[in-house]
């Protein structure tokens, strides 16, 4: 199993629109081989900043998604307005 914590800024002026964008993003995901899980959490004191709960069946699993025309469409549009994007790759202690 493959975790991926994913932690994204945008610009504040872009976070709804964001928002409403990531949770498009949902269900093409979840219908992904290999996905898991795929969730994403709106902080509650920088409403700008995401994050993305993601478990994988395999690292390959989640770079193949990196490539899906609904992600590719998102960092397309959202790309100018990212101010942060950082990744934690794990895998569980057990």
């Amino acid at each position: 199993m493959h975790t991926a914590f994913i932690r994204v800024k945008v610009a504040p002026e872009a976070a709804d629109r964001a928002a409403r964008a990531m949770l498009d993003l949902v269900e093409p995901t979840r219908a992904e081989p290999g996905c898991v899980t795929y969730e994403f959490y709106r902080d509650h004191d920088d409403p700008s900043l995401f994050l993305c709960f993601e478990h994988w069946e395999s690292r390959q699993a989640l770079d193949d998604h990196g490539s899906t025309p609904h992600v590719t469409a998102f960092l397309a549009e959202f790309g100018p307005v990212i101010e942060l994007w950082e990744s934690n790759h794990t895998s569980a202690l057990v």
